[in-house]
């Protein structure tokens, strides 16, 4: 699927065109977004070569996905970003190529990105409101990208409060593979993030023709933008790891609770069991013959069991 929209930023006007209309782009004083969901390389491939892309950048649009890539050329800027989303309590991954020309920008992706979608519905407005070059496109884009990965942050941070949520409510061992894998999610989610952070600060500092100097500072106050949401994402992953450290301690208080009682129980134990051994063996003793024997017996080892439950209280044991 092709969409394309043309720009004529002398008179301010927009249109959603077909494809057909790129066979004579050079010709015409009008400015080109083209968004492609290839249904096979070959159609990228083919509308890339129409827009007299060299062969590098076709290679990598079609090859396998990299993220982070950013390669200045002759004829073209080419670079690649990565959308963020949550479902179902993992990341997942959406990535678009991008590459840019005197007269028209191209972004390819294999699988719906919400970003770009959400900027065919609004860029409208903001085009006829404020738009004064080319750059507009690649400002929306990054605007949309910062918005996306804010929402991720959102969601990421829901995440982990619902972890904390049940850390203390009725937990079995599957509480361990789910911090684990949130965890993983987010340092993924911080390695996105840092290279869309990169690719920012290089359209923000690198002198480029395909880049307009009046966009360039908006692009470095995003780059900024994703800098603190870095951190941000680096302070979930310690609160999570918090979260575990303080439920495993009290998994240890608790443990250290029962093993206090079982040692009491064993300490009152240990001297009626020797008591039990010695009078249980089959030899005569003499006070078998005494007729208060038995009441004896029952007598010590109740003021036995006192004075051991009198010394812990003092101690502080139970």
């Amino acid at each position: 699927m092709i969409n394309v929209v043309e720009f004529d930023f002398e008179s301010k006007s927009d249109r959603i065109a077909d494809a057909a209309a790129l066979d004579d782009w050079r010709e015409k004083p009008l400015y080109w977004w083209v968004d492609v969901v290839p249904e096979n390389p070959e159609e990228a491939q083919n509308l890339l070569r129409r827009l007299g892309v060299n062969e590098p950048v076709i290679e990598g649009v079609i090859g396998p996905d990299v993220d982070g890539r950013y390669e200045v050329f002759e004829d073209c800027l080419y670079f690649s970003i990565t959308e963020t989303n949550l479902r179902n309590g993992r990341l997942v991954t959406a990535l678009a190529d991008v590459v840019i020309g005197a007269k028209f920008l191209v972004t390819v992706h294999r699988q719906p990105v919400g970003f770009l979608d959400h900027l065919r519905g609004t860029y409208r407005e903001d085009f006829r409101r404020f738009a004064k070059s080319p750059g507009f496109l690649l400002y929306e884009i990054g605007d949309h990208l910062v918005d996306a990965y804010r929402r991720s942050l959102r969601e990421f941070s829901a995440a982990v409060e619902q972890v904390q949520t049940n850390l203390f409510g009725t937990v079995d061992d599957a509480i361990f593979r789910s911090v684990s894998a949130l965890t993983t999610d987010l340092l993924a989610f911080r390695g996105v993030v840092r290279s869309a952070r990169e690719l920012l600060h290089q359209l923000a500092t690198r002198k480029s023709p395909f880049v307009s100097e009046t966009t360039q500072p908006f692009l470095a106050t995003m780059a900024g933008t994703l800098d603190r949401l870095s951190d941000d994402l680096l302070t979930e992953r310690d609160t999570l790891t918090e979260s575990l450290n303080l439920y495993m301690g009290m998994v240890s208080h608790r443990t250290s609770r029962v093993m206090s009682r079982l040692t009491v129980i064993s300490i009152i134990f240990l001297p009626l069991t020797f008591l039990c051994g010695v009078y249980g063996m089959n030899l005569k003793i003499p006070e078998a013959e005494w007729p208060y024997s038995y009441g004896a017996f029952w007598l010590v080892v109740v003021v036995i069991v006192a004075a051991l439950l009198t010394m812990m209280k003092r101690k502080k044991w139970i």
